[in-house]
């Protein structure tokens, strides 16, 4: 009998999941046949009937998806993974924070948001900073796994490989430090939309939604994907490479700022899902604490987006809003660099 249960369940779910995914593919063909567009859309957020319709279309499909992997599944959120002080919380909170002074600038001081997202200003170097600094620690994290016994070598070229992933976010970032060594931009880049040093910017849309994309997918759906999946945590590898639920909750930030790409599938992808994985959080969160912090990220990523995309004409450029996104996933990534070198510190391999 029991079998049986787990057995419909998973056809149940099964189900459910193709469904979310047959929405989403009929609106990218939807795109393409009707609108003439990509999967890639930039511009002006159109909000038409037709449009609304889209969005409604997207979030159905995402909920499916997502709620096809809780299943029957109950599990116990708990950010803050330590029994001395709840460093896991303090970052969410000193996030949140930030968050909330930037969105204030936007609405009160907008020629301050403007400012602060130019080219060479505080956020770009804050951003390259953030990964330089991700860089490193992945760097001591991969010198200090030497001494973790039994080990394995997989796991610490893992850990180099990241901190070389960092290493060359950052160069992309400052353009390989171009400007700051006034080096000219050779022939070979004459192709490059920003006439910069850095490959970039060679196709930069396409890019640009690779990297937010697989942004949200690193830092928000893999630690829902830890908490739905308890026996990741015990696993040697994936424990050190699937984000903690508190990352999740630190990594939905970034995906409520946008403005010009809103319109591109998965834009809207990643803020629903961000949405949708924190109600689930809310839900099997194990104390009262926590419960409030989850909840003032929904409402504070609901309401960021919404101020965004009703304010545009708040913004000096349609785009500059993608420079503070580009802060808020260095930042993630940055406690994310912390709390793996901190596991890695204490690790006791069997």
């Amino acid at each position: 009998m029991n079998l049986k249960i787990i057995e419909g369940v998973n056809i149940t779910s099964t189900i459910v999941f193709l469904l979310g995914c047959i929405g989403l593919i009929a609106v990218i063909v939807f795109d393409r046949l009707y609108w003439g567009t990509g999967v890639i859309a930039e511009g002006w957020p159109n909000f038409s009937a037709e449009h609304i319709v889209r969005s409604i279309t997207i979030f159905i499909s995402t909920f499916a998806m997502l709620w096809s992997l809780i299943g029957s599944s109950r599990p116990k959120l708990v950010l803050n993974g330590s029994s001395g002080m709840p460093i896991e919380q303090l970052s969410i909170l000193g996030v949140l924070f930030t968050s909330v002074v930037i969105v204030f600038l936007f609405i009160f001081k907008p020629l301050w948001f403007n400012a602060l997202s130019y080219e060479d200003g505080i956020i770009e170097w804050g951003s390259a900073m953030l990964l330089f600094g991700s860089c490193i620690i992945a760097a001591i994290t991969f010198s200090k796994s030497r001494n973790v016994s039994n080990l394995p070598n997989g796991t610490r070229l893992s850990i180099a490989f990241l901190s070389l992933v960092f290493f060359l976010i950052a160069m992309e970032e400052v353009s390989w430090f171009q400007r700051v060594l006034e080096i000219e931009t050779p022939r070979a880049f004459n192709a490059n939309l920003q006439y910069e040093f850095n490959l970039h910017n060679f196709y930069t849309n396409p890019i640009e939604n690779i990297y937010y994309f697989g942004v949200f997918l690193f830092l928000v759906a893999f630690p829902f994907v830890r908490l739905l999946f308890p026996c990741i945590s015990d696993h040697k590898y994936l424990r050190i490479f699937v984000a903690r639920p508190f990352i999740g909750v630190i990594g939905t930030i970034a995906c409520a700022y946008n403005f010009d790409m809103w319109n591109g599938i998965f834009t809207q992808i990643a803020f629903f899902g961000s949405v949708l994985i924190l109600f689930v959080f809310f839900v099997f969160s194990s104390y009262r604490n926590e419960r409030y912090i989850i909840l003032f990220t929904i409402l504070l990523i609901v309401a960021t987006q919404v101020i965004f995309l009703t304010n545009g004409v708040n913004f000096a450029r349609e785009w500059e809003v993608t420079e503070y996104k580009e802060f808020f996933i260095p930042l993630a990534l940055f406690i994310y660099s912390l709390d793996m070198f901190t596991y890695m510190k204490h690790a006791q391999f069997q």
